[in-house]
């Protein structure tokens, strides 16, 4: 087995065993409980988890997603929320390298994954998770040598642009459109993206995606409303590892226009 093999599967490992850290972080946070002052339990027999219960992805399986001792069904969210997380990693480490902007691209994707599973259980994004998108985007710029009064021009745009389709949707519609946690996050996505003309493509495929997924999720008889977090959070991932994206938005808004 060569190094580079050895390599991506310790890769592989930790991006699961991050995600397992994150199905403890999407359980308790949203519930106002501490994280790292007791061991994970089972939620019903309330039996602590030992070392064959916690090998990501792995234990699951081989437990049937069962508790060993009670036999209580353990939702397919745990290994699916590891599953994506070891894969978003593996991903970003792809794309970037073994680099600090591929750690901050792979910082991104944990959040991300963070954001997908409170949003759609809670319909919350963790402040939590806010600093850290915040904090890997620092990270991400400062790699790449960015002028971060660019980035900081972006994050107030992004902040005022949530803010005014907050507000602005309330007092057309007479409801919400964004909840304050998207509010948020548009501040953070304005972090990463450090370029003002970049929010018009990223708000184009956020609204792209949030219709498709909540017509999705209509269909699947989960609700009438779909959380626009992950849409956000989505689009933001897909402007940062696929720029290219967006110069194909501007130059089909060429052609259509002239047209």
């Amino acid at each position: 087995m060569s190094e580079l093999t050895v390599l991506w599967g310790v890769v592989g490992f930790l991006g699961a065993s991050i995600g397992s850290f994150l199905t403890l972080v999407t359980y308790r946070l949203p519930r106002e409980e501490k994280i790292g002052l007791s061991r994970s339990r089972c939620p019903r027999c309330l039996r602590d988890l030992q070392l064959l219960d916690l090998i990501p992805i792995l234990s699951w399986a081989a437990s049937r997603g069962r508790c060993r001792h009670c036999k209580t069904h353990i939702s397919i969210r745990y290994p699916l929320t590891e599953l994506m997380t070891m894969l978003g990693t593996l991903g970003a480490v792809y794309l970037f390298g073994f680099t600090l902007p591929g750690l901050a691209v792979a910082g991104l994707w944990w959040c991300i994954v963070a954001i997908i599973v409170t949003d759609l259980e809670h319909y919350i994004i963790l402040d939590e998770v806010q600093i850290a998108i915040i904090l890997f985007g620092v990270m991400f710029h400062y790699a790449l040598g960015s002028d971060f009064q660019e980035v900081i021009v972006s994050a107030i745009i992004g902040l005022v642009a949530g803010l005014v389709l907050k507000y602005g949707f309330l007092y057309l519609r007479n409801k919400d459109g964004l909840g304050m946690g998207d509010v948020k996050l548009l501040f953070g996505v304005g972090v990463w993206l450090a370029n003002p003309t970049s929010f018009v493509p990223f708000l184009f495929f956020a609204g792209v995606l949030g219709v498709v997924c909540g017509l999705l999720w209509r269909v699947a008889g989960l609700g009438k409303v779909f959380p626009f977090g992950p849409a956000l959070a989505v689009s933001l991932l897909v402007c940062t590892v696929w720029p290219q994206a967006m110069d194909h938005f501007w130059q089909l808004y060429m052609v259509t226009t002239v047209a």
